[in-house]
C-alpha cells in the first residue's frame, strides 16, 4: 500500500482535533510502507510492523492498544475529510446517548479524485443490520471507514471476530446492532478509494462465502420481492428507496451554527429519485 498510505496518513493527522490517538499496525510490509510510516514515528501513538493472521487480526490488536473513548479504523487507502474527527468529537459529546455514528457515503479513485456522494442519508434499523440484510442485492453495504463508535459498544459486542478474513466488519456490525442502533450524520465522514487490485474486489467471491456463514442462521431478504428482483441492479435501488424506517440523523443548521439531532424517516436508499433515473 506504500502508492496510497501516505495520503491516508496525512488525511489523519491534518484533522483539527487534539486529542487523536493514532496507532499504525503495519503486517510487516516490504514495500516502502515502513520507510513511509517512519516520517511521521514523532506524531504516532503507536507503531507495529510485525506478521499477522490477517486484516482483522491486525486491526483487532491495534484496539487492544486503543485508550480512547471512540474508536474506528482506516485502511491504508482511505482517506478522512478534513472536519471528520472534529464532527464526531462534536457528536459523541453533546449527544452521550449516541453509541455508533456513520456518515454519507463517498468514493474516489484510485487517483485519490473525489468521483461520488451519495446524495442520501440512509437509514439502516438495528433489525436490517442485525439480520444481515445490510449486503449487496438487499438494502446494501455499510461503509466501514465512515464508522465510528463508542469503546464500551465494542467491548459489549465482543470485538472483532479475527477468524474472518474478509468480512469482519460485516460481521461486527451485526453484532453491534444487538446493541445500538446506527445514528446517522449528513456529511461525508471519509471517503473508500475504488481500485480494482483492492482486497475488496480481488476477494469478492471469499467476502460473499464469509458474509453467507455469517447470515447461516438468518432470514435471508426481508420478503420475497428482493428474491424476485435482486437480478436487477435498478430495481433493488428503487426497493431501497422504498423501504422507510424511523432513526437519527444529525446535521448542521446553518440558521444556528449547531449541531441538530432529529429523529426522522428516511429510506434505505442512498439515492434520491432523481439520481436513481441516472443509476448505472
Amino acid at each position: 500500500m506504500a502508492e496510497y498510505i501516505e495520503k491516508t496518513i496525512l488525511s489523519v493527522l491534518s484533522q483539527d482535533y487534539p486529542d487523536l490517538e493514532y496507532i499504525i499496525i503495519d503486517g510487516d510490509s516490504t514495500d516502502g510502507t515502513k520507510d513511509i510510516i517512519e516520517k511521521y514515528h514523532d506524531r504516532i501513538a503507536c507503531y507495529v510492523s510485525e506478521p499477522d493472521n490477517g486484516m482483522y487480526d491486525a486491526i483487532a490488536k491495534g484496539f487492544k492498544m486503543a485508550t480512547g473513548d471512540v474508536l474506528a479504523w482506516l485502511n491504508a487507502d482511505d482517506v478522512y475529510f478534513p472536519w471528520t474527527l472534529s464532527t464526531v468529537n462534536k457528536v459523541f459529546t453533546e449527544f452521550p446517548e449516541t453509541q455508533w455514528l456513520g456518515g454519507k457515503y463517498a468514493f474516489m479513485n484510485e487517483y485519490g479524485m473525489l468521483t461520488e456522494i451519495y446524495p442520501k442519508t440512509s437509514i439502516r434499523s438495528r433489525s436490517d443490520i442485525a439480520n444481515g440484510w445490510c449486503r449487496e442485492g438487499i438494502l446494501g453495504p455499510l461503509q466501514q471507514e465512515s464508522m465510528f463508535w463508542r469503546r464500551e459498544l465494542y467491548t459489549a459486542s465482543g470485538g472483532l471476530n479475527i477468524s474472518y478474513r474478509y468480512a469482519g466488519d460485516f460481521e461486527l456490525w451485526m453484532r453491534f446492532a444487538r446493541f445500538s442502533e446506527l445514528a446517522k450524520i449528513d456529511l461525508p465522514l471519509a471517503a473508500f478509494r475504488k481500485r480494482n487490485s483492492s482486497l475488496s474486489k480481488a476477494g469478492k467471491d471469499k467476502y460473499q462465502k464469509e458474509v453467507e456463514l455469517a447470515i447461516s442462521d438468518k432470514r435471508h431478504s426481508p420478503n420475497v420481492l428482493w428474491n424476485i428482483f435482486g437480478h436487477s441492479k435498478i430495481m433493488i435501488q428503487l426497493l431501497r428507496l422504498l423501504r422507510f424506517r424511523k432513526g437519527t440523523i444529525f446535521h448542521y443548521s446553518l440558521k444556528t451554527h449547531e449541531l441538530k439531532k432529529t429523529e426522522m424517516v428516511c429510506s434505505a436508499g442512498n439515492h434520491d429519485v432523481q439520481s436513481l433515473l441516472l443509476y448505472r
